[in-house]
């Protein structure tokens, strides 16, 4: 060594740090990622609840026949009038979806002359529908009186006819 050379001076030393926390993304980026995560799931999970509780939507059968049950609760002391307008909207509104005829805008009679010849109803249904509208028609136009158990008799007209299980009107016996 030199003596003439000055001594060199010790580099500093510095204290030892711990381990370096490495991540390789930004901390704003794995929130956002995170919290996009939870928002598809939600998604999924919201999406899949409704899936599976939707409930289909009632049958034009399952709707008449729901508004004839309703309107069997409300037989007693019913008026005649509203009981009959009601009965006979029920049906004509199920033969409108269930069929695509225009039973609510044509008359009783209108409407039977327009099913004459039409495969959608047997016989026997034409007849009961016939006989049905005849007494509906009464109640609404003419004002007849009827007690509970003809109101009943409609509402179990109405019944079968929605049901399809209309049975053969057997002629009224004649008195002497």
């Amino acid at each position: 060594m030199n003596p003439a050379a000055p001594a060199p001076t010790p580099v500093p030393i510095h204290d030892i740090v711990g381990p370096v926390w490495f991540f390789p993304w930004p901390a704003w980026a794995v929130a956002c990622a995170a919290l996009g995560a939870v928002l598809v799931v939600a998604g999924l999970v919201w999406g899949l609840r409704s899936l599976l509780g939707r409930k289909k939507p009632p049958t034009a059968k399952e709707r008449a026949l729901a508004a004839l049950e309703k309107l069997r609760s409300t037989v007693a002391g019913a008026d005649p009038y509203a009981f009959g307008i009601t009965v006979s909207d029920a049906i004509r509104n199920y033969i409108r979806e269930q069929h695509g005829l225009h039973a609510t805008t044509q008359t009783s009679l209108e409407f039977l002359e327009s099913i004459a010849a039409d495969p959608v109803f047997s016989g026997n249904e034409k007849a009961g529908l016939a006989v049905f509208l005849e007494k509906t028609d009464l109640l609404k136009y003419a004002r007849a009186e009827a007690g509970e158990s003809e109101m009943i008799g409609l509402l179990e007209t109405a019944g079968r006819l929605v049901r399809a299980e209309v049975q053969p009107q057997k002629p009224a016996e004649e008195k002497p």
